[in-house]
């Protein structure tokens, strides 16, 4: 059985995905891991299919369609092709550092956890290159949002990098509603929801500026998101 799959969902990242499937492959190979790495094209339209295409594999699989459909909806459509026991999504620009691969396995192989959640808050983790101030201080005011909606405190949502079990992976992604940057507060609600073993774990963390996050129109549709989540709980759509 494949231990480990990683997630890779891009957006016009032709400039960085070969790199990155290069960087995640040798650390990979280096820790001697049996892998896949699923690689989904969100509707790109630059070369970002076609670079994916140049690196396939036995190992590397690509999920693609036409329409830009959000960073939620690639992640889910990834996870729902995964086969492995441990299943991971990180960013396409490595913004979290490789070296927590090593980590997280370690967490999740001693049977634990059934999520784990990369966190950038805490002393512990290191930011080598920061966000600008005002990204920063709106990411504060997510997460006390998203603290406020989940009902339970969190150091960190939105940190592009989380690892789940086999058994988490598919009944949160079963779940999964939303499609923006609010999935990532809704993949913990559901896990919550259903009582799953969640741990945060520190990581080494750089900004990049070439990121696609918009802040004035992503703390809008991401705080809509969280507005979601509570409609959907009312309702039920989180019960598997």
């Amino acid at each position: 059985m494949i231990e480990l799959s990683i997630i890779l969902p891009a957006y016009n990242e032709a400039k960085e995905i070969l790199n990155s499937v290069s960087a995640v492959e040798a650390k990979l190979r280096g820790s001697n891991v049996d892998y896949e790495l699923i690689l989904v094209n969100d509707g790109s339209q630059d070369d970002t299919l076609a670079k994916m295409e140049s690196c396939t594999s036995e190992r590397v699989k690509i999920v693609s369609y036409a329409k830009n459909r959000g960073k939620g909806y690639a992640v889910r459509c990834g996870m729902r092709q995964a086969l492995g026991r441990f299943r991971l999504f990180m960013d396409v620009d490595l913004s979290t550092s490789l070296e927590a691969v090593d980590e997280f396995l370690h967490k999740m192989r001693s049977g634990n956890y059934d999520m784990l959640i990369g966190e950038r808050k805490t002393f512990w983790s290191q930011q080598a290159i920061q966000q600008p101030w005002h990204r920063r201080f709106l990411g504060r005011g997510f997460i006390l949002l998203s603290c406020l909606c989940i009902g339970r405190t969190f150091k960190d949502f939105t940190c592009g990098f989380k690892m789940f079990n086999q058994k988490a992976a598919e009944l949160i992604f079963n779940c999964q509603q939303i499609d923006n940057w609010a999935f990532d507060t809704e993949l913990i609600y559901i896990a919550c929801v259903h009582n799953l073993r969640l741990g945060e774990v520190p990581v080494k963390w750089k900004h990049h500026a070439g990121s696609h996050v918009r802040p004035a129109r992503d703390i809008a549709s991401s705080l809509a998101g969280l507005v979601k989540i509570r409609w959907f709980a009312c309702f039920g759509r989180y019960q598997s």
